[in-house]
């Protein structure tokens, strides 16, 4: 047995011990936990962040919001801090604790109801203090945006303030600027502070008061000032022991032990943009924690990796030693750019921050395999969303980056609209050449944009939103499952979204769940609650849109060419399944760097009540814009029915909308998936892809074991026996399928048509495990192959009988 480097975590020092794998406590040990509940974050182990006013700029914004205030909450802690006068506003513990459902309820009355925190950044010098009196004026060139996201998900939130000035009690400004970055994992709060480089690195000291209490540090060391707030006064020691690949390093300014992945050179004969002979890799870590004490101790873990090798798609996962899935979360969060022409930023990319939450009961042990799935998971390309920084690109606000494979992005998100004024933007048709002269396994052109809920008023002002918070639920490497939750910003309505994206070897499938609830009334010029395309990001020229349902087409025909005009409004769109596809690529108008990509809309499912009446059918309109003199596009809505003028009290629109793209030219398709191979041969860039999908997989299920809540992406509870079970008929490519209520996650089975279902590569590789803190329950996801199959059974079984503690 390879013997173990021990390490102990004392509050944020990081301090070597040398113990024999036998601790005596007194005299017990410290034992193995069989109960693995135990360790699971409990449902206030959570983290958000947002504007509390809405982003502080966006596209076409004429001036910024009068409040600069950004919000921190996990379900203990809050925080509102002014990030143009640098004042904690509200701080604190909550009376009692939250779970993130009710943390996502719109409003910031949580952290308004905390008491005011007195925040003071300082430098000594020659006998004068300069005190902080906020950031400077927002910079033209927003690459430089001063307040930069470095890592949001779903355990830490930290975000930088840059440009920090200082000005003693005469008004006199010191020579240099500073910084001050917050850090909120679920159980504490880190401030961090310190200069720029400049040659004020003389005599005096930095100082740092917050909540009563005072740090400080020489100047001439160059070293930040370090504060801890509203953590245990006396935690618990746990202790990590590694065989020494991964590296334990300092994790003061984080606030949690650090582990650094190892560098291992990869194979590339081939000089692809991913290595195909790395495709099926694997790599996993050992690791051991323990809690040597008598109270509960917490565990916040950051894996670093600053050379990430395949950075556009991976998914970190807490495994056992066997390498089961746990269901433990691993926060994504990535940066890989740099613009050196603009200068160097702290935290530009590229890197890789994993980060976790692990709760060690008193004297407790438990081994991990920390495991990292990169381009495929189970033979299959995996699905993985990420927070991707855009510190070194520019605008340092919220993005997330979705992928199928590692072969670029799939499709991305922009919480806040801040670019594009849009949601949707970045998509990319999957396992597609850009070019005749591309190799396999890069990055495809870009056919992104679009957006969820867009309303300009009836004074023709568009309206945005405030209080966007991410909730983090699943990052892969299955099914993700990912909700953004704001309402706008006067309180109008309130939208919640869900997105999600699915392990596949043939095409693009974004999952798009809607639900948006009217709270005020509300009159526009536009509004529509979905967009194909965005009035400022729709980067594919397709001439011709069809629409139709589960049975064929009803319509085809060529939108006008025109500028900010409805070719068609409220077109009602019938039918099951009903969709719209928009193809007949201009080859000649597609921008440099886009795709030669059709796209299509399904709705899956709609319920709705529009102006106090049930709105049984959704309806579509087709809006004309043009990008520069003759750069014409098409932008696809689900809009209100006609004849209708004002939302009221009580509305609501859920929706299940499903965005699909396909390559247009049969040539570029390089996957394996040889259905869709053959159907690409002789109905690309046509709406019979879309057609195929809606109708494919309106999947037929028939249970006797458990309940369906979801028909597609399919979705099943157990029932109380821990089984689940139906016949399923349709399906084109992966379908994903989810058991949720389970009371383990170890010693089960999924059978397909009696037989075990087994796509392994390395072992246990090809389910994905969440956990429901707030149930105590945790769930399953598989990818069972359709294409060509018949109706089969699935059944989820146990092997063994196992029992939550």
């Amino acid at each position: 047995m390879t013997r173990f480097k021990k390490f102990t975590v004392v509050a944020w020092s990081l301090v070597c011990v040398c113990t024999s794998l036998a601790v005596l406590l007194g005299s017990g040990r410290v034992q193995a936990a069989s109960q693995p509940g135990s360790f699971m974050p409990r449902a206030e182990d959570f983290t958000l962040l947002w504007w509390a006013s809405g982003p502080q700029k966006f596209h076409g914004m004429k001036t910024p919001p009068p409040e600069a205030v950004l919000c921190f909450q996990s379900g203990t802690l809050g925080l509102a801090l002014d990030t143009k006068t640098v004042r904690l506003l509200h701080a604190g513990r909550f009376a009692r604790t939250q779970n993130v459902e009710e943390a996502l309820r719109p409003g910031n009355d949580a952290i308004l109801a905390l008491p005011p925190v007195a925040l003071e950044l300082s430098v000594r010098q020659g006998g004068r203090k300069f005190s902080c009196i906020g950031r400077g004026e927002l910079p033209k060139d927003d690459f430089y945006f001063p307040v930069r996201f470095i890592e949001s998900g779903r355990f830490l939130q930290r975000v930088a303030i840059e440009g920090l000035e200082f000005a003693d009690s005469a008004g006199e400004r010191f020579e240099a600027k500073g910084w001050l970055e917050i850090a909120l994992w679920p159980d504490r709060v880190v401030l961090l502070f310190n200069l720029e480089a400049t040659n004020a690195w003389t005599s005096g000291e930095l100082e740092l008061v917050a909540g009563g209490r005072r740090v400080s540090q020489p100047l001439n060391t160059r070293q930040p000032v370090v504060l801890e707030l509203f953590g245990s006064k006396n935690p618990a020691r746990p202790i990590i022991e590694t065989d020494g690949a991964l590296q334990l390093k300092q994790g003061e300014e984080t606030g949690c032990t650090v582990l650094e992945l190892p560098r291992h050179k990869w194979q590339n004969a081939k000089g692809t943009y991913y290595p195909e002979e790395e495709l099926d890799r694997l790599d996993r870590w050992r690791f051991t924690v323990r809690n040597d004490s008598e109270r509960e101790a917490t565990l916040p873990i950051m894996f670093v990796d600053e050379h990430p090798p395949a950075i556009t798609g991976f998914t970190p996962m807490l495994c056992d030693s066997d390498g089961t899935p746990t269901g433990i979360p691993v926060q994504i969060s990535k940066n890989w750019h740099t613009r050196p022409e603009k200068g160097v930023l702290r935290h530009q990319g590229p890197w890789f921050h994993g980060c976790t939450f692990v709760r060690l009961p008193p004297r407790s042990r438990r081994e991990f395999n920390f495991t990292m799935a990169y381009a495929r998971y189970g033979g299959v390309p995996a699905a993985s969303h990420a927070q991707l920084s855009l510190i070194g690109w520019g605008h340092n606000q919220f993005w997330d980056q979705s992928a199928i494979g590692s072969f670029g992005e799939s499709i991305c998100y922009e919480p806040g609209r801040v670019q594009r004024r849009c949601s949707i933007d970045d998509v990319r048709p999957l396992m597609t050449l850009p070019n005749a002269e591309a190799k396999p396994y890069g990055w495809a052109g870009n056919g992104g944009g679009g957006d969820f809920l867009a309303w300009i008023d009836e004074a023709g002002r568009y309206q945005g939103f405030r209080g966007t918070r991410c909730d983090y639920r699943a990052y892969g490497p299955c099914l993700t499952d990912v909700g953004y939750i704001e309402e706008t910003l006067g309180g109008e309505l309130t939208s919640r979204v869900k997105v999600s994206i699915a392990r596949s070897d043939d095409y693009l499938r974004a999952f798009h769940h809607l639900r948006y609830d009217v709270r005020r009334p509300m009159k526009w010029q536009r509004l529509a609650f979905y967009q194909l395309g965005a009035d400022f990001y729709n980067d594919t020229p397709a001439r011709s849109v069809a629409i139709g349902d589960a049975k064929g087409l009803r319509e085809e025909w060529q939108p006008i060419q025109a500028k900010d005009r409805y070719d068609r409004s409220a077109v009602v769109l019938a039918g099951e399944q009903s969709w719209i596809s928009i193809h007949g690529v201009e080859r000649k108008a597609v921008n440099q760097g886009g795709t030669v990509a059709s796209r299509g809309l399904i709705v899956r499912s709609w319920q709705a009540v529009l102006g106090g009446k049930p709105c049984p059918q959704p309806h579509a309109s087709f809006f004309a814009t043009e990008w520069g003199k003759g750069n014409f596009r098409t932008v696809i809505e689900l809009s209100p029915p006609p004849g209708l003028t004002e939302l009221k009290p009580g509305d609501f629109v859920e929706a299940e909308v499903e965005l699909v793209m396909f390559p247009a030219d049969a040539r570029a398709y390089y996957g394996p998936n040889a259905a869709f191979r053959t159907v690409l041969e002789t109905d690309a860039d046509t709406w019979r892809l879309v057609q195929r999908e809606a109708a494919g997989n309106a999947l037929q299920v028939r249970t006797t074991a458990g309940k369906v809540i979801r028909n597609y992406p399919l979705a099943m509870t157990v029932d109380r026996r821990g089984r689940a079970a139906c016949t399923l008929a349709g399906g084109i490519g992966y379908v994903p399928v989810t058991f949720s209520g389970l009371g383990d996650y170890r010693d089960f089975e999924l059978l397909v048509d009696g037989q075990p279902l087994n796509q392994a590569v390395h072992g246990k590789d090809f389910w994905q495990t969440d956990y429901d803190a707030s149930r105590k329950q945790w769930q399953v996801t598989y990818n069972v192959l359709r294409d060509g199959s018949g109706p089969s059974r699935l059944e989820l079984r146990h092997s063994k009988s196992t029992q939550d503690e």
